[in-house]
């Protein structure tokens, strides 16, 4: 059997979220399958090592704009293979009988007052379309499936969950980073997007309430600028907190997990997400992490985070303080989430997809 899979998530020079879970999924797929023959399509080649298996083909498609729509679905009409997999809610045309797509959150639907409207409607037509013309839907968490069906009437047999887990190149090394970021001492963590669905604006307006009473830590918030990011820049200045909240932009996976493991703890209190990455990347750093009440990150931390509203900040700030002057609260948070890790494993999540090809 021929499986097909859209592998431009392959590609980027500085992969986040959906690329870099989408890199270990298919690296563990193909770990685990050497029955089944893969075609990955790309615009360029790919590096080497991912065609070192004998039944791994990288089907190049040149072409720049419209890629998926225009030149991979040229392809796929002319070569079909057996199945066909969008990592992403985003399918081509001329897909063969047998189809799947990956929906990893619903949040441009929820919350469409945090994205511009015209990335609103392009996700919301992919979505639609993948609803309509994919065998089967994968969501990454239990709240993606039951959005799915609650706000898209997607029927429950439709949709298989396969977790992500933490990324395979995060590692703690003694690597001192004091001449890199020397203005780090005491500090909360943040990895994301900088956009208001992440709830930016209340985490900060919380930070101000604890930072009263603890000047001497600071907020580090490590991602690119997304929508809303001048909102929260406004913020800053408005509450004079240049000094306090530190802006990193992207942080190189290098230093991302000596940045978690040398953090008073994570703070993660997002309105909505499909998954939440960081939340495995706390657990994996022995260190607290406080995230949402809400969703998919109350289903992916368990019992092993401060859970805490994000609509109330008066919660978020005393859910800073604990972590900040509880040590034993702390201690058994990191130990819970020691624990809460080893349930998220690449290899399971790529047996799921391959049983899930067999069962198209």
């Amino acid at each position: 059997m021929i499986i097909g899979i859209d592998a431009t998530k392959l590609m980027s020079p500085n992969p986040t979220g959906v690329e870099v879970v989408t890199a270990d999924l298919i690296s563990a797929i193909l770990r685990n399958d050497l029955d089944n023959t893969y075609w990955l399509y790309s615009s360029m080649p790919l590096a080497e090592h991912w065609t070192k298996n004998t039944n791994v083909k990288n089907i190049v498609v040149p072409g720049k704009r419209f890629w998926t729509q225009r030149h991979l679905s040229r392809e796929l009409k002319q070569h079909p293979p057996n199945i066909f997999w969008s990592p992403s809610h985003i399918l081509p045309n001329n897909l063969p009988p047998k189809s799947v797509a990956t929906i990893h959150d619903l949040a441009f639907s929820l919350f469409p007052q945090s994205y511009a409207l015209k990335d609103q409607l392009l996700s919301l037509l992919a979505v639609k379309k993948a609803i309509k013309h994919a065998s089967r839907l994968v969501a990454v968490s239990q709240q993606t499936k039951k959005d799915l069906k609650r706000y898209f009437q997607v029927p429950g047999e439709n949709i298989e969950v396969v977790y992500h887990a933490l990324r395979s190149d995060f590692i703690i090394t003694d690597k001192d980073l004091i001449t890199i970021y020397p203005e780090l001492d005491k500090y909360f963590f943040y990895v994301g997007r900088l956009e208001l669905r992440k709830n930016l604006l209340n985490i900060i307006k919380a930070f101000v309430q604890f930072n009263k009473k603890y000047p001497e830590v600071k907020l580090v918030l490590a991602g690119g600028k997304g929508y809303g990011y001048a909102s929260i820049k406004r913020i800053i200045k408005k509450n004079r907190l240049i000094d306090r909240v530190v802006l990193l932009n992207y942080v190189p996976v290098e230093h991302l997990a000596i940045l978690y493991h040398k953090s008073l703890g994570v703070v993660f209190a997002s309105q909505y997400e499909g998954f939440g990455l960081t939340i495995l990347e706390g657990f994996a750093s022995d260190v607290p992490v406080m995230t949402s009440s809400l969703g998919a990150m109350a289903e992916i931390a368990g019992q092993a985070a401060l859970l805490v509203d994000p609509k109330n900040i008066d919660a978020i700030a005393e859910g800073l303080q604990d972590l900040y002057t509880n040590d034993k609260l702390t201690q058994i948070l990191v130990t819970k989430g020691r624990a809460q890790l080893q349930k998220f494993d690449w290899d399971k999540s790529a047996q799921k997809m391959i049983e899930l090809w067999t069962k198209l």
